[in-house]
């Protein structure tokens, strides 16, 4: 629903001349995709794509009936054939089913069906529930086999006629193909004349041997069996679900959808395992969720869920619109893949200076939220991918987080679509820019740029890095605004009577921010090295240079201070590794536990002794990333927020320098999805603690792909490249 209103905010803008140009090219589009879909079994796109442009038509024709015309995609149920094979009319009309994408789309085909089963008697206009209602009507979900749809006439119980859905009137041919898959009946164990219909698919483990002919294994199945010769489709390991049955003479008793799938399956044909009867829309919500989340583990592909009312009578007393059934709906899975169009381009100026471009774009639903902006990455792309204000552009989140622009539909580009002139000033501080030789990204020259500078603040406390409660960019914005903060270390000079002068600062809350910054005066060696914000120096790097630099300390008698355990804060202890200092006595005084620290400015001397050649050699380090850490502790910026830092009294602590174990010595991890018993960081520490290594991304090189919940596209990507994926459970056992 709040999808549809943001769409409708914008359509509603639309003059009549403007939608009537868009319905032209959302038409032009679709029609091109449906033939590269249904006739060639091919696709430049994903089914998001065509499902998200088809969703836009019918939002603007809904707005404007009288620009709907009788050829529209939207009026039509399936594609147009092929010459190929021999047309056969259906027995029984095929229709197209409503779509549904979110959780309120489910609500909505609840309500409608409840209506639908009542009625309005006499002047009092009361309503009353129809013969056999029953209160909430009951649901049978199946799974949606991303397939081929087909439909099989048995006579006397015989196979005589395979025939694909066609344009829902007419249909193909398949016959001589059809025979051949081995899961399809060619006699039913009654000699009684049906037509059923379901849905022909390629199992994954078949589709293996075909990813280089095929963009997917739905293709893959629709190639196979619009073949002329059967002995090609013999081969392609081809299966098929049913799901509908119509009897030519008999008179069906089944009175609900279940029974009718249980007769089939007595029949000799073959259903899907994983129907389930569900009491309300509630259940039926939650087991379209429950299949969200665990669809990688069939065998097949499926996109979404099928829902139907399952009683027979009630699905007669709902009807048909003039496309579709009113009893059932598809409910599809949160999209990977969306379309939409870009309405400006500008330009944001990170902590380091790059100026990256991103599209504001009308607001589209993308893996189960509402996305209004995507990255351009930077100029080079805009150039490659053609990227114009107006364009009609194919958007997905990348590793499912962050939204970009994937490709522009050229074919629906507007007339007057201009190409893009990056800024040659930085559009915070004017200055200029410069794009190093062989550098993608261009940057601003100005090191005091108030963007810049903002966006360094803000990393200095997030997650991973000094991350104090309470402080977040919205307040590292206020205090900036107000002159209290222009560099890190202005953070510990911060008063409560200060905050107290800010908008919605109680004396509480600014009591409770100072004490977190006051605990946060003590970090970890990784976590600061993280937070100054050195160009390349991501959390993994900032992990191997802290123990690149504790292997110098020793080389360089680098001298540690050493701190009470009292004085660390409760939540920190159990992190921080302390050690016992015995008296001279043991009978005289008790044992302390104290832990050791050292100054942020011992950096400056220590880096003095290191050489570029050193750091180059770190594993990981890399040409690119050593320059960025050389250069950083010798320049005047870096040497002045270390001295300024240790003024203030931030205590840096050491990191464990040797693992827990060598159990995992060798062994290559990457994580995805949410875990249940620990943070991914935590777990990330366990790896390195017991000797394995964390990849910043998945290759045929990675060991293992720890599996949590809601995993994103890695896993799928670990399938294919045959990495072995563990859960939870089983890496702590191996540790």
């Amino acid at each position: 629903m709040q999808l549809e209103m943001l769409l409708f905010g914008l359509m509603k803008n639309l003059t009549k001349n403007e939608a009537k140009s868009r319905i032209g090219l959302l038409r032009a589009e679709i029609r091109k995709l449906n033939f590269q879909y249904f006739v060639e079994d091919t696709s430049s796109v994903s089914e998001a794509v065509r499902d998200s442009l088809k969703r836009e038509l019918i939002e603007l024709e809904e707005m404007y009936p009288d620009l709907v015309t009788l050829d529209s995609p939207t009026r039509r149920v399936g594609s147009v054939l092929s010459e190929k094979f021999a047309k056969v009319r259906h027995r029984v009309k095929k229709w197209s089913l409503f779509d549904a994408f979110s959780a309120d789309d489910l609500r909505d085909f609840d309500e409608r069906v409840k209506k639908g089963l009542l009625y309005v008697v006499g002047e009092k206009q009361e309503t009353t529930f129809r013969a056999g209602y029953r209160g909430c009507p009951e649901y049978v979900c199946e799974l949606k086999i991303d397939g081929l749809n087909v439909t099989l006439w048995y006579e006397d119980g015989v196979l005589t006629k395979a025939i694909t859905r066609g344009n829902g009137v007419e249909g193909e041919d398949i016959t001589h193909t059809v025979r051949t898959i081995e899961s399809i009946p060619l006699r039913l164990n009654e000699d009684i004349s049906v037509e059923v219909s379901g849905e022909v698919f390629m199992p994954r483990k078949s589709f293996e041997k075909f990813k280089d002919e095929f963009a997917n294994p739905r293709n893959a199945a629709a190639g196979s069996v619009r073949q002329l010769d059967p002995s090609v489709t013999a081969d392609r390991g081809l299966d098929m679900f049913f799901y509908s049955m119509h009897a030519f003479d008999e008179v069906q008793t089944e009175k609900t959808h279940y029974e009718m799938m249980q007769a089939m399956k007595k029949l000799g044909l073959k259903i899907e395992k994983h129907m389930t009867i569900l009491k309300n829309i509630d259940e039926v919500i939650e087991f379209c969720e429950k299949w969200h989340d665990k669809r990688e583990s069939l065998p097949y592909d499926i996109d979404g869920i099928v829902v139907k009312v399952n009683d027979k009578n009630q699905q007669e007393k709902l009807g048909f619109t003039g496309k579709a059934p009113r009893y059932m709906m598809a409910y599809k899975f949160p999209a990977e893949q969306s379309t939409s169009v870009i309405l400006d381009i500008i330009i944001q100026v990170g902590r380091t200076g790059a100026l990256t471009p991103v599209a504001i774009l009308s607001p589209t639903f993308v893996a189960g939220s509402v996305v209004a902006r995507a990255t351009l990455h930077n100029e080079d792309e805009i150039a490659r991918k053609d990227v114009r204000i107006g364009d009609t552009v194919i958007i997905q989140k990348a590793g499912d987080i962050i939204p970009e622009v994937v490709e522009v539909l050229h074919d629906m580009r507007p007339t007057n679509a201009k190409p893009y002139e990056f800024p040659a000033h930085c559009p915070i501080c004017e200055s200029d820019v410069e794009k190093p030789e062989g550098d993608a990204i261009t940057r601003c020259t100005n090191s005091n740029c108030q963007a810049m500078k903002e966006r360094q603040l803000v990393h200095f406390v997030s997650k991973g890095a000094f991350e104090i409660d309470g402080v977040g960019e919205k307040l590292v914005i206020q205090l900036m605004e107000n002159e209290f903060l222009s560099n890190p270390a202005d953070l510990f000079k911060l008063t409560a009577e200060d905050l107290l002068t800010l908008n919605l600062f109680q004396d509480k809350r600014s009591k409770n921010v100072i004490s977190s910054i006051e605990d946060a005066r003590l970090i970890k060696f990784n976590s600061f090295l993280f937070a100054l914000g050195i160009r390349h120096v991501g959390a993994e790097t900032a992990a191997d240079l802290a123990v690149f630099l504790q292997n110098k300390f020793e080389e360089f008698n680098v001298k540690f201070e050493y701190g009470e355990r009292e004085e660390l804060p409760v939540a920190m202890r159990a992190q921080v590794s302390l050690f016992d200092e015995v008296a001279a006595d043991i009978d005289e005084s008790p044992i302390l536990i104290k832990y050791e620290y050292f100054s942020p400015d011992i950096l400056i001397e220590v880096f003095e002794k290191i050489s570029f050649e050193e750091l180059e050699d770190v594993d990981g380090m890399g040409k690119k990333v050593a320059h960025s850490i050389y250069d950083w502790f010798r320049e005047d910026h870096g040497i002045h927020m270390l001295h300024s830092l240790a003024e203030v009294g931030i205590r840096i602590l050491p990191i464990s320098m040797s693992a827990k174990s060598n159990v995992l010595s060798g062994k290559k991890f990457l994580i995805t999805g949410s875990l249940e018993t620990m943070t991914r960081d935590q777990a990330k520490a366990k790896i390195k603690e017991n000797g394995g290594k964390i990849l910043s991304s998945l290759s045929s090189n990675t060991d293992y792909l720890i599996v949590g919940e809601d995993p994103g596209s890695k896993l799928k990507k670990a399938n294919e490249l045959k990495v072995k994926t563990i859960s939870e459970e089983e890496f702590l056992a191996m540790i």
